[in-house]
């Protein structure tokens, strides 16, 4: 006996609603422990089928015909995804005992089970992550790395979809905008075209005076509801209607124009114009971005020098300290000290009078 493939798996399989027996094309010993069934159950997940839903045949002759067939008792639903996988199990049962006898058939079965084997573990490391040999990273610390970047990514999708939330609303008006322009594009193309008729007719040998007339007062009717342009003011607000020297610049304004306040950054579009004023209606948009964060602070500067001493203040009372003490002869007496002159009394009350020589 021998084994002349390599595989120890049908290619991909795909159920059909109606098809109930699938081959295989590798050897196997045993059909109720060799044969695996595993189904998809997503892009990246699958499971074991149950052994109970299908039954096993394997061809009489295994070694010119290896292999046999898969038969379900339910046709695979349509589109399921599903693999016949070798299963042997990782044991070795024969034994061959001393001064006993043995076919070379016994150690052939053993040699294909062992390469079978080889096989099916090959099978697993076609699959599996493989460290390069030129690498000293150990598989699971790729698998970390790639865990780590996986984890990067989802968190750098996740700011990366605030945003464009936080944006979607300038795109809309950004959008907004570019339609204007485009329209404002189209017209000027339709006053190209009408001016190169005018000039055609008028260069022609039999002119159409009338026929120019009417084209260039076209010009006029679609150049005065045309241009593009945008103006400032610091003051203005919507729906608002001003004098006309409130804009910069302030001269061919027209119906149209952009007008941005340069104070909170509010755009407006101009609804109407007269000889001396311009209205404008409600706000279009607001092209002032977040305020920044504020910078670092700087160290401080040296102190100043001490400033001169400020004129005494003057006060509407009199100013005096006063002290009791024994004098000499056992005499209570009171010392005073004032920025006035006064004299001291007592009242009949029994309290102590100052009388003040300025008063």
């Amino acid at each position: 006996m021998s084994i002349s493939t390599e595989a120890r798996s049908s290619q991909l399989l795909v159920g059909d609603g109606s098809t109930k027996t699938y081959a295989f094309a590798f050897k196997v010993f045993d059909a109720g422990t060799d044969i695996t069934i595993y189904e998809a159950t997503g892009e990246s997940s699958e499971k074991v089928m149950s052994s109970d839903l299908y039954a096993v045949t394997l061809n009489e002759d295994q070694e010119g015909y290896p292999g046999g067939s898969v038969t379900f008792t339910t046709a695979p639903a349509a589109d399921l995804k599903f693999r016949i996988v070798s299963s042997i199990p990782y044991l070795q049962k024969t034994q061959l005992m001393n001064l006993g006898s043995f076919s070379p058939k016994t150690l052939n079965e053993v040699f294909d089970k062992l390469c079978a084997l080889i096989q099916q573990v090959r099978l697993l490391a076609d699959r599996a992550l493989v460290v390069p040999y030129t690498q000293d990273k150990t598989p699971e610390e790729v698998l970390t790395e790639v865990l780590e970047v996986a984890a990067t990514a989802g968190e750098y999708a996740q700011l990366a979809q605030s945003v464009y939330a936080t944006v979607e609303a300038d795109v809309a008006e950004v959008k907004a905008i570019k339609a204007q322009i485009d329209a404002m594009m189209l017209t000027f193309q339709a006053i190209e075209a009408l001016a190169a008729q005018a000039q055609a007719n008028a260069s022609a040998t039999n002119d159409d005076k009338l026929t120019c007339q009417q084209i260039l007062q076209e010009i006029q009717t679609v150049a005065s509801q045309s241009g593009f342009s945008t103006r400032t003011s610091p003051t203005i607000s919507e729906n608002e209607t001003f004098p006309l020297s409130n804009l910069t610049p302030s001269t061919y304004i027209k119906a149209g124009d952009l007008v941005l306040n340069t104070t909170n950054g509010d755009l407006f579009q101009i609804t109407a114009v007269t000889a001396t004023t311009a209205t404008v209606g409600a706000k279009i948009s607001n092209l002032r971005g977040p305020r920044g964060e504020r910078g670092l602070q700087g160290s401080p500067g040296p102190a100043g020098e001490r400033g001169e001493a400020g004129p005494m203040g003057q006060s509407p009372y009199a100013t005096c300290f006063g002290q009791f003490q024994v004098n000499g002869e056992g005499m209570l007496q009171l010392e005073y000290v004032g920025l006035a002159p006064a004299e001291f009394s007592i009242n009949d009350n029994g309290e102590v009078e100052a009388t003040y020589a300025n008063t």
